[in-house]
C-alpha cells in the first residue's frame, strides 16, 4: 500500500484529550477517487519493506540533517549531470516548506534516511514547469513540482523512491494541484523508470540552465490519452530525436531495455487534451 500525506491533527490513542500533530496517510491506489480530507492511517503502513522506519514532514530545524543526507548521496552519483546542486540550498529547502510545499522525511532511529519534496509554484513564476513547457497561465496554477527525492545508499532497494513518489502525488491532489511535474536528467534512468511506472509521461525535452532535461507529467484529474498506433522507439540519450518527438506531439510512455543495458524510450502520439504542452 502506498500513501499520501498532509498535515493534520489526530487523537492520541493513549490519551484522547491530547491531540497530536501528525502526517495523515491514505491509500493512493485510485487517486481520482480521493476526497480532499484523507482518512487517517499510520504513515508507516506504506513502508512495508522497512518496518522499523517512520515518517514525518520536515521543519526548518531539520535543514542540517537534510544537507548531510544530500552530501552523502551526491558524493556517490556516477555522473554529476544526474543532479546539479542548487546554488542556495537553504533557500531551496525553505521554499519547499508549508505553505509553499512540503518535505516528507523517512527516519530510522531518529536518523533521516530519505526525503522527498513537493513544491506548489505560483502562476506564471519563471521556474514553474508549466510555464517552461508552455501551458496556459490558468493551467500553471494547477501545477505541483515533484522536486528532489534522495535515499541514502544503504537503504536503497526497498522501494522508498516509488513510495515517496506516490505520497507526493496524493499530497498534490489534496492541495488541488492535479498537474504534477518533475524535472529529470536524460541520464537518470532509475528516476525516469519509477515515474513511468507511476503513470507520469515525459511530455517535454529541452534545455534548462544549459542542461538537457525531461519534464515528466501526470494529470491526476483528467488523465492523458495516447494513440495506439504509430509509436516511436528512440535511444534514451538522443537529445535531438527526443526533443523533436516532443515538439511533434509525442510523449514517452514506456521504455525498452536490452540485455546489454541500453535503454530505448517508447513515444506515442498525444491525443486531444486541453493541457497538452506546446
Amino acid at each position: 500500500m502506498e500513501l499520501f500525506y498532509s498535515r493534520g491533527v489526530v487523537t492520541n490513542p493513549f490519551n484522547p484529550f491530547d491531540p497530536l500533530r501528525a502526517v495523515c496517510a491514505t491509500p493512493s491506489t485510485v487517486l481520482s477517487s480521493l476526497s480532499p480530507i484523507p482518512r487517517v492511517l499510520l504513515p508507516e503502513v506504506g513502508l512495508g519493506q522497512l518496518p522499523q522506519a517512520h515518517t514525518r514532514l520536515l521543519e526548518s530545524q531539520d535543514f542540517e540533517a537534510w544537507v548531510a543526507l544530500r552530501n552523502t548521496v551526491l558524493a556517490t552519483l556516477p555522473d554529476p549531470d544526474l543532479y546539479v546542486r542548487e546554488d542556495h540550498e537553504e533557500n531551496f529547502f525553505q521554499a519547499h516548506l508549508s505553505p509553499s510545499g512540503e518535505v516528507i522525511g523517512v527516519f530510522v532511529d531518529d536518523a533521516l534516511i530519505a526525503y522527498a519534496m513537493i513544491e506548489l509554484p505560483g502562476e506564471q513564476e519563471a521556474h514553474n514547469l508549466g510555464h517552461v513547457i508552455g501551458l496556459e497561465p490558468a493551467q500553471q496554477g494547477m501545477v505541483a513540482h515533484l522536486s528532489s527525492c534522495m535515499v541514502l545508499p544503504q537503504w536503497r532497494g526497498r522501494q522508498l523512491q516509488r513510495t515517496l513518489l506516490s505520497a507526493r502525488l496524493g499530497l498534490a491532489q489534496a492541495c488541488g494541484r492535479p498537474l504534477c511535474m518533475a524535472l529529470v536528467s536524460l541520464l537518470n534512468h532509475r528516476s525516469r523508470h519509477n515515474m513511468l511506472r507511476q503513470g507520469l509521461r515525459v511530455v517535454w525535452t529541452g534545455m534548462i540552465d544549459g542542461l538537457h532535461r525531461h519534464v515528466a507529467m501526470i494529470d491526476l484529474e483528467q488523465g492523458m490519452d495516447f494513440a495506439a498506433e504509430g509509436e516511436l522507439l528512440l535511444p534514451s540519450l538522443d537529445y535531438e530525436a527526443l526533443r523533436a518527438a516532443a515538439l511533434a506531439g509525442y510523449a514517452c510512455v514506456g521504455e525498452v531495455r536490452t540485455p546489454d543495458g541500453a535503454v530505448s524510450l517508447r513515444y506515442a502520439r498525444h491525443l486531444g487534451h486541453n493541457r497538452r504542452p506546446r
